[in-house]
C-alpha cells in the first residue's frame, strides 16, 4: 500500500512509524482520530460562539495528543498560547486564533477520511 500520501493538513510520517507500516494499526489510529476530533471541534465551535474561555481551553488541551500525533503543523503554539493567556486575550484575538486552528482542523477531518476511504476500504 502506499504510505506516502499528499497532504497539506497532517503529518502521516509519526502514524507510520508507530504502525510500522502495518495497515490495521494506521486503521484504528486514523478511525480514533475520526471518533474524537470532530465531535471536540463541534465542542470548540460552540464553545467559541458562547464565549466560554476555559471549555475552550479545556477542549484544545483534550484534542493536543492527537492533534501532536497526526501532526497538524501550526496548532501546537496557539494551543500553548490559549493555555496560558486563555482569560486576558482579546475576545477578537481569541475568536481569530480558534477560527484559524478550526479551519486547519476542518482540513486534517477531511484529508483524513479521504486517506481511510482512498485507501483502506478493503479492511
Amino acid at each position: 500500500m502506499k504510505t506516502n500520501w499528499n497532504t497539506t493538513y497532517i503529518d502521516m510520517k509519526n502514524l507510520i512509524s508507530i504502525s510500522r507500516g502495518d495497515n490495521a494499526r494506521m486503521l484504528k489510529y486514523l478511525n480514533q482520530f475520526q471518533e474524537l476530533i470532530p465531535p471536540r471541534v463541534e465542542n470548540l465551535k460552540a464553545c467559541l460562539q458562547a464565549d466560554d474561555r476555559k471549555m475552550i481551553r479545556q477542549i484544545l488541551h483534550q484534542m493536543s495528543p492527537q492533534l501532536q500525533f497526526f501532526g497538524i503543523p501550526g496548532m501546537l503554539t496557539p494551543i500553548r498560547r490559549l493555555e496560558h493567556e486563555y482569560e486576558t486575550m482579546s475576545r477578537k484575538e481569541l475568536k481569530t486564533l480558534v477560527d484559524r486552528m478550526l479551519k486547519k482542523l476542518d482540513g486534517a477531518i477531511k484529508e483524513v477520511a479521504l486517506i481511510v476511504k482512498n485507501n483502506f476500504t478493503a479492511f
